[in-house]
């Protein structure tokens, strides 16, 4: 038998975190679950949130439940995947299933994994490595917070200067309409976010992204420059861009009702601002 244990929440640091040391985060029981675990052999670790293993001769690929890493030719990628290494590296793995589906539809088992009885999911989260994916498991809610937590400390990839120079202040994500009214897929152009220009000089968004907690969508912009004050609607569906109204152009609504992650990021892949929703269906 397995004791669930997850990660309790990190003390957030303020403002300076970002260049400090990460502390070692405390673990606290979580009486939810007491569940017999598979044991498996890491074989790859593939990215900062899938592996390669092997279950009784069998090779498996395994996407861990409730988390998403940065790709690896994205901002903190790399840095996300050798953490996982790290994790696991000197452990031995047990996988847990979660309440939801039990393979994804590339056919990679999803699963918590375990090292030594702590949750490596809630550690990537805890330790700033992976955007907390709001899919449907038993411990979404703790995972959202302990998101939130590393995310205000500003830890891994939340760092300002995460992947280079921190963006100039000022950009702010200042609305998200991410359920108008109407069929999502057939009101595009009334799901939108609006970005402002809170400092006090110009801001040239080109190669600025606008993305949520998935790895598909995300939008880079090709302009506008924002003054001081100034705001930038982006709206998902297509159209006719112009002064203060940008469109995406998506097939599909981007903003999940379920609750999302809404992610400004600069040219560098730094995030400038982010607004995590936990909505209604």
């Amino acid at each position: 038998m397995v004791r669930t244990v997850l990660m309790s929440l990190l003390i957030v640091l303020g403002a300076g975190a970002c260049s400090a040391a990460p502390s070692e985060p405390e673990r606290v029981d979580d009486p939810v679950l007491d569940q017999t675990g598979t044991s498996a052999t890491l074989v790859h670790v593939v990215d900062g949130d899938s592996i390669d293993v092997e279950i009784n001769g069998r090779a498996e690929e395994v996407r861990m439940i409730g988390l998403n890493a940065p790709e690896g030719d994205e901002c903190f990628g790399e840095r996300a995947r050798d953490a996982l290494v790290a994790y696991l590296e000197d452990g031995d793995l047990v996988l847990i299933e979660g309440s939801g589906d039990p393979v994804d539809h590339f056919g990679r088992l999803l699963r918590y994994i375990y090292v030594g009885g702590d949750n490596v999911n809630g550690r990537m989260l805890a330790d700033g490595n992976a955007v907390t994916l709001q899919s449907d498991h038993r411990d979404r809610e703790l995972f959202v917070e302990i998101g939130n937590v590393a995310a205000d400390a500003g830890r891994g990839m939340w760092a300002a200067d995460a992947c280079g120079p921190p963006p100039p202040p000022g950009m702010s994500i200042a609305q998200v309409q991410y359920n108008p009214p109407g069929p999502d897929d057939e009101v595009l152009n009334d799901e939108f976010v609006i970005l402002a220009n809170e400092g006090g000089g110009d801001i040239e968004l080109a190669g600025w992204i606008l993305r949520d907690e998935s790895s598909q969508n995300r939008y880079v912009f090709g302009g506008p420059t924002l003054g001081a004050g100034d705001s930038v609607t982006v709206r998902t569906g297509c159209g006719t861009n112009r002064p203060g109204t940008v469109h995406w152009c998506s097939e599909r609504s981007v903003w999940s009702n379920g609750g999302d992650t809404v992610i400004l990021q600069d040219q560098h892949g730094n995030v400038a601002d982010r607004w995590n929703y936990q909505g209604t269906e």
